[in-house]
């Protein structure tokens, strides 16, 4: 609950910033983006950008920043709230209930790309402001459910939003097996710091830092060409 309770804190602005810089970490460290845990658009379209956990085994996290609001849609495969442990196939009853209709037009305008109907939880803020909603699924969960399956899997996959620069760093250090990391260049990018050649030299000395500094700065991450 630790990880629900602590994003269900953060405003949109606060975790649009997180994710953006969590992305632009992934990318130092990887030039492959298909090995990326997270990701970041900055512009989908006009009024829309897109944070998104992928881990790789099936589990995924989309998060949509809009004009009128945010929305987050987990999916944990392994959940009990899943479609397909389902035996008539279909989403958790009440898991889009409530959502606000220029919500789920963004969600249903892109529901190839964000798994619309591959959903273990579900919830969304309207403007930036706190708090975060929950539709109906989340009593029914709790009622029908063990305890430690009625969020559909929301702690596990909202832990992958690390909330400071050392539990990223552990976290890539066994994930893009790295023998050891330099935290303060670590944190100088959780700092929201423009990113410079010398700090991706410092995180990733293999990486081709002029392709990196292009990607981060194509994704809306601020960098300085130095």
């Amino acid at each position: 609950m630790q990880e629900w309770n602590e994003i269900t804190m953060m405003n949109a602005d606060a975790l649009r910033k997180r994710m953006r810089i969590l992305a632009a970490l992934d990318i130092i460290f990887s030039e492959e983006e298909w090995l990326r845990v997270h990701h970041y658009e900055d512009k989908i379209q006009p009024g829309l950008a897109w944070g998104n956990i992928n881990n790789g085994a099936g589990d995924h996290l989309h998060v949509l920043f809009t004009n009128s609001g945010t929305l987050i849609k987990g999916f944990d495969h392994e959940s009990p709230l899943s479609p397909h442990a389902r035996e008539d196939g279909e989403i958790y009853p009440g898991m889009y209930d409530e959502v606000p209709e220029a919500l789920m037009a963004v969600l249903r305008d892109h529901e190839e790309t964000l798994d619309m109907e591959d959903v273990t939880f579900c919830l969304w803020q309207e403007g930036n402001d706190l708090p975060w909603k929950v539709g109906n699924w989340i009593q029914m969960a709790m009622a029908k459910e063990d305890k430690a399956d009625a969020r559909g899997g929301a702690e596990f996959l909202l832990g992958y939003l690390e909330k400071n620069s050392e539990d990223y760093a552990d976290w890539a250090k066994g994930y893009y097996d790295l023998p050891d990391l330099p935290l303060e260049a670590v944190a100088e990018v959780y700092e929201g710091k423009p990113v410079t050649a010398r700090l991706i030299k410092q995180l990733c000395p293999e990486r081709d830092v002029a392709a990196t500094l292009g990607e981060l700065q194509q994704r809306g991450y601020p960098v300085e060409q130095t």
